[in-house]
């Protein structure tokens, strides 16, 4: 069956951006690079000299400290060597400045400027540089409710089409995707519905709970109309809505949408393919959100403990408190508690091997500690059954 897609082609941003991208086109996509965010920053500019000359150094000064401590925040770093490229362009990502004031003593000029800065083009370039830098690739929490047959079936959690184009494009980049499947054994399918219909603070709790280091929940939805008054050839049009969490704070990183049209006449047929092109879109921005994401994450004074609890009640809870009586360990949080899992996060500065020797001392529920696995700063323990007198 034939299908025909609409969209609307926006404006790319042109010029010194294009020259920083090392990554593939996908990521530079004309939906991607049109979408001009601005924030405003202010910030003061010193050159030496006086008149016309000096004052144009002096607001070139004060564009590069606002790009480097923008540059610092959002990549979460001190070390700008790997952006000089971006430095060099400073005035490229200023959309316009407005000049507060301009002062002249013992021979120098000062300036005090407000810079709006293009988010989105910065954003996109930080990543662009940062993730071939990227300590490992992230692994990725996708659930989504999907209803391409329309709102009057109910949604589907596995094997939608957003979620399949989604997936495919993020593990272009080698990221490590898992689906709402990894999750039938600790959550019921209402409670996974209820979560991606949340609020930002359920999402946020869900997301914590789970080890993966950004989670991606969303929904997606398509509505039909006939494309001309008695024609069976129906416009499909879809909807996709993505929110993007940091899984170690379950800090919401960002909200994405798109959407997309196609025309068919079979609904099942064309209603998945408008949600794939809507979904496909967002694989630039996804990607960006996801990179910035595990830049955020480093340098984190914080542990995550998986709990292979195996049925034993209250077992992630003892645990928990014998880790708090740590020392360097400053809190210890349940995540999760669930009858075959749990999870532990422990705000601790110190050393793996110190927290590992303590646990292999201690004996929970009548067993011992038995440490599986430790990657960075998460570790994964159980407790071995209770010996036998």
């Amino acid at each position: 069956m034939n299908l025909y897609r609409h969209g609307k082609l926006l404006r790319p941003l042109c010029g010194a951006h294009a020259v920083l991208l090392a990554l593939p086109a996908l990521l530079c996509s004309p939906l991607l690079c049109a979408r001009e965010d601005v924030f405003t920053v202010r910030m003061t500019g010193t050159a030496d000299g006086v008149g016309a000359g000096a004052r144009k150094l002096a607001v070139e000064d004060a564009q590069q400290q606002v790009l480097a401590e923008v540059l610092k925040s959002m990549a979460n770093t001190d070390d700008l060597a790997p952006f000089r490229g971006i430095m060099r362009l400073a005035s490229g990502y200023i959309r316009q400045y407005d000049l507060l004031r301009c002062d002249t003593a013992a021979g120098q000029t000062h300036v005090e400027i407000d810079a709006q800065v293009l988010e989105r083009p910065l954003r996109q370039d930080v990543a662009a540089v940062m993730l071939p830098r990227l300590a490992r690739r992230p692994d990725i929490l996708l659930l989504l409710a999907e209803a391409p047959a329309g709102a009057d079936v109910p949604p589907v959690l596995r094997d939608g089409p957003a979620a399949a184009a989604l997936r495919a494009g993020l593990e272009k980049f080698s990221f490590t995707v898992t689906g709402a499947e990894a999750l039938e054994l600790v959550y019921p399918p209402q409670q996974l519905l209820e979560t991606v219909r949340g609020g930002v603070e359920t999402g946020g709790r869900f997301a914590r709970e789970n080890l993966q280091d950004v989670v991606i929940t969303g929904e997606a939805g398509v509505s039909r109309e006939p494309v001309a008054q008695g024609s069976n050839m129906l416009r499909h049009r879809a909807s996709v809505v993505l929110r993007i969490f940091s899984g170690a704070d379950g800090k919401m990183c960002e909200v994405l949408s798109s959407e997309a049209v196609v025309q068919g006449v079979d609904p099942a047929e064309g209603g998945a393919q408008a949600i794939s092109d809507a979904a496909e879109k967002l694989i630039g921005d996804t990607t960006v959100a996801v990179v910035l994401a595990m830049l955020e994450r480093q340098n984190r004074d914080r542990v995550l403990v998986s709990v292979e609890a195996s049925g034993h009640p209250g077992l992630t809870l003892e645990l928990a408190a014998a880790m708090d009586g740590f020392p360097g360990v400053e809190g210890a949080e349940v995540l999760l508690d669930a009858p075959t899992l749990g999870r532990i996060a422990l705000d601790y500065t110190g050393a793996m091997a110190g927290l590992a020797d303590y646990l292999h001392t201690l004996r929970v529920g009548g067993g011992k500690v038995d440490i599986r696995r430790v990657v960075g700063r998460e570790m994964t323990l159980a407790v071995a059954p209770p010996e036998e007198p």
